[in-house]
C-alpha cells in the first residue's frame, strides 16, 4: 500500500472520531464534498460505512472482549469500506475532492466523512433496537440525584 493510501485510510478513520467542531473550520469547497458525499451514499453505503467503523473500533483493547470478528470478517469488511471510499471520492463526486483537497489538503477528506459518519450514525441511532439498548442505561442510573440536582439548578 503506497504511503498516500495509507494517509487516506488513516484519515478516514480519524475522521470518524472527530468531533463536530472540526467542520467548522470548512472551506466552501470542503462543506461541498461534504454534501456530496451525504447526498451520494445511500442507506447501504451508510451501513457498510458503520460497519467498518464497528470492526475498526472493535481492535481496540478496551473494547476487543465485546466483538469477535473472524480475520475473514475482517478484511470483508475493509474491502468494502475501502470500495465504498473510492467509490465516493472518485465516482461520485470527483470535481469535489479534487477542489477540497486543493484547499484544505488531507483535512478535506477528514472533515467530509466525519459528516457522513455522522449522517451514518444518526440513521443507526434511530433504531428501534438500538434506542432500546441506549435507554437500558437509564435504569443504572442514580435518577434521584440526577433530577435533584436539575431541580437545584433550575431554581436559581
Amino acid at each position: 500500500m503506497t504511503p498516500s493510501l495509507k494517509m487516506l485510510g488513516f484519515a478516514a478513520a480519524v475522521a470518524l472520531s472527530l468531533p463536530v467542531a472540526s467542520q467548522a473550520l470548512a472551506s466552501p469547497e470542503t462543506d461541498a464534498l461534504s454534501e456530496c458525499l451525504v447526498r451520494s451514499s445511500t442507506p447501504d453505503d451508510q451501513l457498510v460505512l458503520t460497519r467498518w467503523v464497528f470492526a475498526a473500533i472493535s481492535k481496540h483493547q478496551g473494547v476487543s472482549d465485546l466483538a469477535s470478528l473472524s480475520d475473514a470478517q475482517f478484511k470483508a469488511v475493509n474491502q468494502a469500506g475501502g470500495a465504498l471510499f473510492s467509490r465516493l471520492l472518485t465516482e461520485n463526486c470527483p470535481a469535489e475532492t479534487t477542489a477540497a483537497i486543493r484547499v484544505d489538503g488531507a483535512k478535506a477528506i477528514e472533515t467530509a466523512f466525519t459528516a457522513l459518519g455522522q449522517t451514518a450514525m444518526q440513521d443507526l441511532a434511530g433504531d428501534p433496537g438500538v434506542q432500546s439498548a441506549l435507554t437500558g442505561m437509564v435504569g443504572y442510573m442514580d435518577q434521584a440525584r440526577l433530577f435533584g440536582m436539575l431541580s437545584q439548578a433550575a431554581k436559581k
